[in-house]
């Protein structure tokens, strides 16, 4: 097993303690998701919406990177989407991580459009092709942010949300690390007196819970690897001065932070994990059996199909085989009618002729008589 694979497994192991510990907090509300949200849309699934974000967006901007740095065939370009990966996947993580989940959702949404108006600066001298694709990409991300969005204020209509965003971030343009830019603190003010609603259903904590940490580390494990490797790439450019090199440091730093608060409370993994062994190993039982009489049903049903068909089959075979003895029998006598009427002309002929025949011979024979008797009275 992988090193990262160990920590991601014995992490989530560790925090799956935090279950019990957690599972007494008193929920807390979040005013900026019941400005906005919509009645039938809770704070913890829309949590698990935007930390699936999270895990989408770094690679997708990750991808968008490379896809530019390789086809682009050029170093200065390379170099620029080394740095702007650098920045905006740790930054689209941290941002998407927020505990408000509707505070992160906007933030990202406004980080997107900011990207998308800063990207033709970092990819300067880029092939127009492939500014386009990347540009799609962007978009499209974009579009799957407006898509939650609808889902949170129960409107389709998200144009005046886009507006807002796109004018906010044409306002303040990126300039610098990402981790420098402007607070959206003032448009999240303003999206939300814009969208109105009510959220009447019970909001989750504002507070990290296990999901989240869990989830937060997963993503860190699969992608600090990776940050570290383009930090280092930019080590060697900017010789040890890139201060997104201490931002990922102190991403790591804060992760280190995360995984020694999980371990104060790895006292009461075991039971918790046999308590989960036995409820896992109870459904499946139950699973089993339901899956076992659903099939011996099944089986009989079809078993009762293929009897009912078969004798179907046979008596229709039954029926199409007397029809055709019938059928063969009728033709059998049209023949043997028609062969006898075709023989009795011809019967007669031969009859006729064969009486012909008897009539010459011995017609012959009176006159071989006659000349042997002729004969002999003049040979005496």
């Amino acid at each position: 097993m992988s090193p990262v694979s160990f920590l991601r497994v014995v992490t989530v192991l560790l925090l799956a303690a935090l279950l019990g510990g957690c599972a007494g907090l008193g929920p807390q509300r979040s005013e900026l998701t019941a400005r906005v949200g919509r009645s039938d849309v809770s704070v913890a699934a829309l949590r698990v919406r935007v930390r699936d974000l999270a895990r989408r967006f770094s690679g997708l901007l990750e991808a968008t990177a490379d896809d530019l740095s390789v086809r682009s065939d050029s170093p200065r370009v390379s170099s620029a989407m080394l740095r702007f990966k650098a920045n905006a996947v740790p930054t689209m993580q941290s941002v998407l991580f927020q505990p408000d989940p509707v505070a992160a959702l906007l933030d990202a949404w406004a980080l997107l459009a900011q990207i998308q108006d800063a990207l033709p600066r970092y990819a300067e001298g880029a092939p127009p092709e492939l500014m386009s694709h990347a540009q799609e990409a962007l978009a499209d991300m974009e579009s799957q942010l407006e898509a939650v969005w609808r889902e949170v204020t129960g409107r389709e209509d998200v144009s005046r949300a886009r507006e807002l965003v796109h004018g906010w971030a044409a306002q303040h343009p990126l300039t610098g690390p990402l981790v420098t830019r402007v607070s959206t603190a003032p448009l999240l003010a303003s999206v939300t007196e814009a969208s109105g609603g009510g959220l009447r259903s019970t909001a989750a904590g504002l507070v990290e819970d296990t999901r989240d940490l869990t989830a937060r580390v997963d993503l860190y494990a699969t992608s600090l690897p990776r940050q570290a490797r383009w930090q280092a790439e930019l080590v060697a450019d900017d010789a040890l001065n890139s201060p997104l090199l201490q931002s990922s440091l102190a991403e790591l730093g804060r992760t280190v932070d995360l995984l020694e608060r999980v371990g104060t409370v790895a006292a009461n993994t075991p039971a918790l994990i046999a308590h989960e062994r036995r409820a896992v190993l109870d459904a499946l039982h139950a699973e089993r059996l339901d899956l076992q009489g659903f099939v011996t049903r099944e089986r009989e049903a079809v078993l009762a199909d293929v009897g009912r068909e078969r004798q179907a089959v046979v008596d229709a075979l039954h029926a199409e085989r007397v029809a055709a003895l019938q059928q063969v029998d009728g033709l059998a006598r049209g023949w043997v009618d028609h062969a006898f009427n075709r023989l009795g002309p011809l019967v007669d002929r031969v009859f006729l002729w064969l009486g012909l025949l008897v009539v010459l011979v011995g017609a012959g024979g009176l006159l071989g008589a006659w000349g042997l008797a002729r004969a002999l009275r003049r040979a005496r």
